[in-house]
C-alpha cells in the first residue's frame, strides 16, 4: 500500500479539488447577501475593464465566416473569392472596440 504523500495527492488528487472547493464556498457562505452581489460586481467591472484593455492593444480578430484566411472558397476548393463579409482582410472589429470608437465622437 502507497501512503506516502505524494501517492496520497496522485490518488487522491480530486479530493483535494474539492476540498478546495468546499472552502470556497464555507467563505462564500461568510458573506452576507448584499455583500456577495458587491463582489460579483467588482469582479464584473474588473473584467470588463480588462476586455476593454484588452481591445485596444488587439482591436482585430480573426473574421469568424473565413477563418481569418480572407478568401471564401468553392464547393470544389479550387478557386475563391474574397470573403464577403471581412471584404478580403481576414479580421473583423471586436465588440469592444467598436464601443471604445463610439465614445471618440
Amino acid at each position: 500500500m502507497m501512503t506516502d504523500p505524494v501517492h496520497a495527492v496522485l490518488l487522491g488528487g480530486s479530493g483535494l479539488v474539492l476540498a478546495g472547493l468546499a472552502a470556497a464556498a464555507d467563505a462564500a457562505d461568510a458573506l452576507s447577501r448584499p455583500e456577495q452581489v458587491a463582489v460579483l460586481v467588482i469582479a464584473a467591472l474588473i473584467l470588463s475593464g480588462l476586455y476593454l484593455l484588452a481591445c485596444t492593444l488587439w482591436p482585430y480578430a480573426n473574421c469568424p465566416r473565413c477563418a481569418g484566411s480572407g478568401k471564401s472558397r468553392s464547393p470544389s476548393g479550387k478557386s475563391f473569392r474574397n470573403c464577403p463579409r471581412c471584404k478580403g482582410t481576414g479580421r473583423r472589429e471586436r465588440f469592444g472596440r467598436r464601443l471604445l470608437n463610439r465614445g471618440d465622437r
